[in-house]
């Protein structure tokens, strides 16, 4: 599974930008908190504790694996064409990231159904 660090790389490998790991990080952290929020369904307390705080978090595994783990990327590109000013680039780039998303959303709802009660131990394997 990659980390925080080996995803900005990719990214930065496919789209050169001025913007720093420690403003990257927080794009990401910021996907990861919608992620368990609204897909996973965690509880406040649960998605506080896994802020991602620069620069410790770059080693983290990301909550999501291959194959959706391009959700990352898509996401850091949007976030980086919508801070240069480039918005119709913005806009292929969300696009591209919603359908990403949407792809890995229905996936996870068909195999864990988090409306029945999801607990972290299922989808990591460690029940």
């Amino acid at each position: 599974m990659a980390n925080i660090r080996e995803i900005i790389e990719r990214v930065d490998d496919i789209k050169p930008n001025a913007f720093r790991e420690k403003t990257k990080l927080a794009w990401i952290g910021e996907l990861e908190g919608l992620i368990t929020a609204d897909v996973m369904l965690m509880a406040s307390p649960d998605i506080c504790q896994m802020e991602c705080k620069y620069p410790d978090a770059l080693d983290r595994e990301l909550l999501v694996g291959f194959p959706h783990d391009g959700i990352y990327e898509q996401y850091l590109c949007a976030k980086i064409d919508f801070a240069n000013g480039e918005y119709s680039k913005y806009q292929n780039s969300m696009e591209m990231f919603n359908a990403h998303y949407e792809n890995f959303v229905n996936w996870f709802i068909r195999t864990y159904s988090p409306g029945q009660g999801y607990r972290e131990e299922d989808y990591y394997g460690n029940a």
